[in-house]
């Protein structure tokens, strides 16, 4: 009988870096439904504490789902809302399609 392989995901990350203006929140793994409560988390804890500037890296997420392109969009809404800035660095192809297909990707400031 032939074995089987299944490539299994890298485990969820969320670092943050705190710079002299702004807070970049660097994540790695899959951003879906499983791990978008804890960069809602993140940033709610960076706006807490006095952070209005945050950059979201996704150049090393792998994956997103509707869920994770969700909980982006409400954080951007929520900063505009409240003055804040929340901009994004680029991901991989295929995690930047999403965006395409979605025709959200206007609506991020992108670095």
């Amino acid at each position: 009988m032939p074995m089987s392989s299944c490539t299994l995901a890298a485990p969820f990350r969320a670092d943050v870096a705190i710079g002299h203006d702004e807070a970049i929140v660097k994540l790695a793994g899959e951003l879906d439904i499983d791990s978008a409560d804890a960069l809602e988390r993140t940033v709610a804890e960076l706006h807490t504490t006095g952070h209005d500037r945050i950059v979201v890296d996704l150049s090393r997420v792998e994956f997103i789902d509707s869920t994770g392109l969700r909980v982006l969009l409400g954080l951007h809404r929520s900063s505009e809302r409240e003055g804040r800035l929340l901009g994004l660095v680029r991901g991989p192809r295929p995690v930047h399609r999403m965006f395409e297909l979605t025709a959200t990707a206007p609506l991020f400031h992108w670095r």
